[in-house]
C-alpha cells in the first residue's frame, strides 16, 4: 500500500509537470507545499517529514543519498494526514487536528490538539484530511462505514479559526455524504466525496463556505491542484480537469490505474 500511494503521488507530480504551460501558476498557496491532502510525507527545504499510524519522523535530506533521521516523536493513534502551512505542520487523526511548528533546527514542536469529539466517542473512526489558507482551516469527517461500529456517524467539513495555534476555534460545519481529500482554487474549495463525487464551495466568506456546486459520476478519494490544472484520484483513475472558470471546470481526459 505504501509503495502504491508513492508510485500515485509521483505520477500525479510528473502529470502536472508535463502539463504545465504559461497559464499554470505554482501549486504552492499561502505558504503550502503542491500534495494531496493526504499526503504522509513532506518535504520543506531540506528536511523530509513523515508520518505513520502514531509517529512524525523528520529526517535531514541535505544529501539526497544519504537521508538522516534526526528525531522522531509521538503524535497520537490512527494518523492520517499531513499538510505544511507557513511552517506549520497540521496532522490529522481519526479524533483529533493536531498542531505542530517547525523550531529553527526544522524540528516540528506541538502547539495544540483539538478533539473532534470525547475520546472513543462516535467520531473515533472518522478520517479527516486538512487543508489551510488564511488562517482558516477545512477538515473533512467521514465516516469509515466498514470500520465504525457506533449507530451515530459523521460526515460533514468542520471550518476552524486557527489564528491561535495553540487553541484552534471551530466556527462552522457543513453536512455531507462521505466527504474525503480537499483542496483550493483561487477563489474556491474543492471536496471530494466518495458517494457524491466532487463538491464546489464559494470562499466569498471563508468562515462560511457556500455550495454552489456538485459533480457526480465519480467516486472521489483526494484531489491536487495546480493553478489551473486540478487532478481527482478516483479508486480506478485519475481524472484531469481545467478549473480556469472555476465553477465550470472542464474534463481535459483521465488515466486508469
Amino acid at each position: 500500500m505504501f509503495m502504491r500511494i508513492v508510485v500515485l503521488f509521483m505520477l500525479i507530480t510528473g502529470l502536472i509537470s508535463c502539463t504545465k504551460d504559461g497559464s499554470f501558476e505554482s501549486g504552492s498557496q499561502s505558504g503550502g507545499t503542491l500534495s494531496g491532502s493526504y499526503a504522509t510525507m513532506l518535504t520543506i527545504n531540506n528536511k523530509l517529514y513523515v508520518v505513520n499510524t502514531s509517529e512524525i519522523t523528520t529526517f535531514d535530506v541535505s544529501d539526497p543519498k544519504q537521508p538522516r533521521q534526526i528525531d522522531r516523536r509521538n503524535v497520537g493513534v490512527d494518523i492520517e494526514s499531513l499538510y505544511h502551512y507557513n511552517g506549520l505542520l497540521l496532522i490529522g487523526s481519526a479524533n483529533n487536528m493536531y498542531i505542530y511548528r517547525i523550531n529553527a533546527d526544522g524540528i516540528p514542536e506541538r502547539q495544540s490538539a483539538s478533539q473532534y469529539n470525547q475520546v472513543f466517542g462516535d467520531e473515533v473512526c472518522t478520517s479527516d484530511p486538512i487543508v489551510v489558507r488564511d488562517d482558516i482551516a477545512y477538515v473533512t469527517l467521514s465516516a469509515v462505514s466498514t470500520v465504525c461500529r457506533f449507530p451515530r456517524q459523521t460526515n460533514e467539513m468542520r471550518i476552524y479559526d486557527v489564528r491561535d495555534i495553540k487553541n484552534p476555534k471551530m466556527l462552522n460545519t457543513k453536512p455531507m455524504t462521505a466527504p474525503k481529500g480537499l483542496g483550493f482554487g483561487k477563489n474556491h474549495l474543492y471536496v471530494c466525496d466518495e458517494v457524491t463525487g466532487l463538491y464546489i464551495y464559494s470562499l466569498k466568506n471563508p468562515q462560511n463556505p457556500e455550495l454552489v456546486k456538485t459533480i457526480s459520476g465519480f467516486s472521489g478519494y483526494d484531489l491536487i491542484i495546480d493553478g489551473h490544472l486540478m487532478i481527482i484520484v478516483t479508486p480506478d483513475e485519475l481524472l484531469q480537469y481545467d478549473i480556469t472558470n472555476e465553477t465550470d471546470i472542464k474534463p481535459l481526459g483521465k488515466i486508469e490505474l
